[in-house]
């Protein structure tokens, strides 16, 4: 999620919109979205800055500024990985929203819904090459 033009989002009201949308301040001074919504559980997927060095200091958060935040989820995951980049996907929509930014892919380009069943078609041939082989 990256701002428009030559905005920055500024640490108070990032963070607390990432709060209000399920996403805990935790490991690695990133947020996550946990399985429980009080922080507690297994992580489906996470955020950090899109600025090195990737962290989000909760510490100053008046004084905290960035162009970007990138969501991000690892495979294997805890849970139904479609779903969870579905959450992800939502979330992301919801703070790009609430903060008047943009959601991009990974490439840093307009997210489109192609690209988005591009993710979607890596996840389903990810879960296929997990399966078992039959002998």
């Amino acid at each position: 999620v990256q701002c428009s033009d030559d905005d920055v989002f500024v640490g108070t009201k990032l963070f607390d919109v990432m709060e209000r949308n399920g996403l805990k301040y935790g490991e690695m001074d990133i947020f996550h979205r946990h399985v429980d919504l009080s922080g507690n559980g297994k992580v489906l997927f996470s955020v950090a800055n899109m600025m090195a060095p990737g962290t989000l200091n909760c510490d100053n958060p008046e004084t905290f500024t960035t162009k970007g935040i990138s969501f991000f989820m690892t495979l294997p995951c805890y849970g139904d990985a479609e779903q969870n980049f579905k959450i992800m996907l939502t979330t992301a929509q919801v703070i790009a929203d609430s903060m008047g930014g943009h959601v991009q892919d990974d490439k840093r380009n307009l997210m489109t819904p192609n690209r988005q069943d591009e993710y979607k078609k890596q996840i389903m041939e990810y879960k296929r090459a997990q399966q078992p082989q039959a002998v």
